[in-house]
């Protein structure tokens, strides 16, 4: 055989056996991931009475990082505290005015300033991104994300969307629209991350503002820019700690990106809401995030509803364990969770939901 033929052969081997090892560490990585969120959502040990509502929500929430936190490496260590501390004090020290943030979306006024008229349609609101074709893209991208899709045939105009979700539909995409923008982030510890906190920050706006109609009796768009924001507020938190990492240069952890996100996802949040003059409601309710009152315990409960499509998404839990836990969660009735649930899901999730609940 030639020297080319042999080479040749040697390349096509190369390039077998290079695709056979890049599907064996993919696999590795998933498998790996599965046991890092079923770890996760493991019960860690017996519940007091009255504290079922924190054991479900923080079970929801460790799922929940557990996807967007997977790293490339899992070495089971231990929260570094020097980067915990660093992190700690470059957020409380930051000057957290509007120049200091990203920028607040050119066109948000206008969206607050429509929703505050009681005149205005649908087609007015869809008007304020209407002539920007890269904004009318992205809106029926989201429109016809799983968050809001409510048919089998995709929504492929703006005037189809005005149909399908009505004047307070389409505010909620506007505002998604105007936010993702700023929430990309690339992380190469954490490929998963941006991806999984957008897909959460949508889920959240929606749950939100339809248990504010709904349970709490509370602005709708205000409550959907509680879910953005807490997104927002994420992004951020993992931003600064990706800074502080490189500064003190040392490798970025799971535990660590957790409990620093635990910790300061809503009072970045709420350093955002008021940057950006949102709705005073919005940070009135970041800032009292453990008061039992309405829009603070939507917030709460819609954080946690969209943890649980997530991971019903992503097939580690079925519908049944999701509104299990959930109905765990203060003031939202039997009805109204299953209501919110479906707006969540539609059927094809839940037709994954529903077989996984009978594997299990």
């Amino acid at each position: 055989m030639s020297a080319t033929g042999s080479s040749g052969w040697a390349g096509w081997w190369g390039r077998l056996f290079g695709r056979a090892a890049t599907g064996r560490a993919t696999q590795q990585r998933t498998q790996c991931r599965d046991v890092l969120v079923a770890e996760a959502l493991a019960p860690t040990g017996a519940v007091a009475a009255g504290e079922a509502d924190a054991d479900a929500e923080a079970r929801l929430h460790s799922g929940l990082y557990a996807l967007a936190l997977h790293p490339a490496l899992d070495g089971g260590a231990a929260c570094n505290d020097a980067l915990l501390e660093a992190t700690r004090q470059a957020l409380l020290s930051r000057d957290w005015s509007a120049r200091q943030l990203p920028r607040r979306p050119q066109l948000l006024p206008q969206l607050i300033q429509t929703v505050n008229d009681p005149e205005s349609s649908a087609r007015a609101t869809a008007a304020i991104i209407g002539q920007d074709p890269v904004l009318t893209g992205n809106l029926l991208r989201i429109a016809n994300s799983p968050a809001f899709r409510m048919q089998e045939r995709p929504v492929d105009s703006l005037q189809r969307a005005i149909t399908l979700v009505g004047t307070e539909g389409i505010r909620q995409i506007i505002s998604a629209v105007l936010v993702q923008p700023v929430m990309h982030l690339q992380c190469s510890e954490f490929p998963q991350f941006s991806t999984i906190i957008w897909e959460h920050a949508l889920l959240s706006s929606r749950a939100a503002a339809d248990h504010a109609r709904t349970v709490s009796q509370q602005d709708p768009f205000a409550a959907q820019w509680l879910g953005l924001t807490q997104g927002l507020g994420a992004a951020l938190v993992m931003k600064q700690l990706l800074q502080e990492a490189q500064t003190v240069q040392v490798p970025l952890d799971y535990p660590t990106a957790e409990a620093v996100l635990r910790q300061w996802t809503l009072p970045v949040a709420q350093r955002v809401a008021a940057a950006w003059e949102l709705p005073a409601p919005v940070h009135e309710a970041l800032e009292q995030t453990n008061a039992d009152s309405p829009l603070p315990r939507t917030l709460r409960f819609a954080r946690a509803a969209a943890a649980a499509s997530l991971l019903a998404r992503h097939g580690h839990i079925g519908k049944s364990q999701g509104l299990a836990w959930l109905e765990q969660l203060p003031g939202t009735p039997p009805h109204a969770l299953l209501w919110i649930w479906r707006r969540l899901h539609g059927r094809p999730v839940e037709t994954l939901a529903d077989e996984h609940d009978g594997e299990g």
